[in-house]
């Protein structure tokens, strides 16, 4: 997790503080969502300690992960070996970083950047989906600023429906709302909150 526009070295004090900073167990919304879906190629951008990258590899899903930290990865894999799971899991940015190849499932969780950033990196990930593929976000709403359950303080780092419908104008979007849950997601992410969801496929 985690919004990449800060130096890896922020995140890798972060992530060595803490045993898992945002827990080891999938976010939920990531969870159920994947329930809906065939396993296949999947990428996951600034996944941080890897608890969804862990989750889905045992789901059956092939796994390719990147985080800033380089902290991050290494608890990703030890996480997926813990589990007895293999992902691929590495260093990169996500104003540089490129695939090479495309995805059936592409998961953005908890990955605010800065706006001068965020369009064009979320207008980017929508094209390394696969035709049919399916995309998937979660992340703080702009409410979150009554809340102290974790998130960035810069109204312009949150998410709207408006905004997600707005970068994501290429894909069909299945599902978007903003909604209010209790998180219980290791000790930066506990208590109530406001997230705003996404489930969006490109056209096949």
């Amino acid at each position: 997790m985690g919004d990449m526009n800060t130096p890896g070295k922020m995140w890798d004090a972060r992530y060595s503080g803490e045993p898992s900073v945002y827990g080891t167990a999938p976010n939920a919304f990531f969870a159920q969502q994947l329930k809906e879906l065939t396993p296949a190629r999947m990428l996951l951008p600034g996944d941080g300690e890897g608890r969804n990258a862990a989750h889905a590899a045992a789901m059956g899903w092939s796994v390719r992960s990147f985080d800033a930290s380089q902290v991050g990865v290494q608890k990703s894999v030890a996480l997926a070996l813990e589990r007895g799971v293999t992902i691929e899991a590495e260093m990169g940015d996500c104003r540089t970083w490129a695939p090479g190849e495309s995805f059936d499932a592409i998961g953005l969780f908890y990955l605010h950047l800065l706006p001068h950033v965020r369009p064009s990196f979320h207008q980017l990930a929508a094209t390394w989906l696969k035709p049919g593929g399916t995309l998937l976000l979660e992340g703080f709403g702009p409410g979150q600023l009554a809340f102290d359950s974790g998130g960035p303080k810069n109204l312009d780092m949150l998410f709207t429906e408006d905004m997600l419908r707005g970068d994501f104008a290429g894909l069909d979007v299945a599902y978007c709302e903003t909604v209010d849950v209790v998180l219980n997601e290791g000790p930066y992410h506990q208590g109530r909150a406001e997230v705003t969801r996404l489930v969006a496929c490109r056209p096949a």
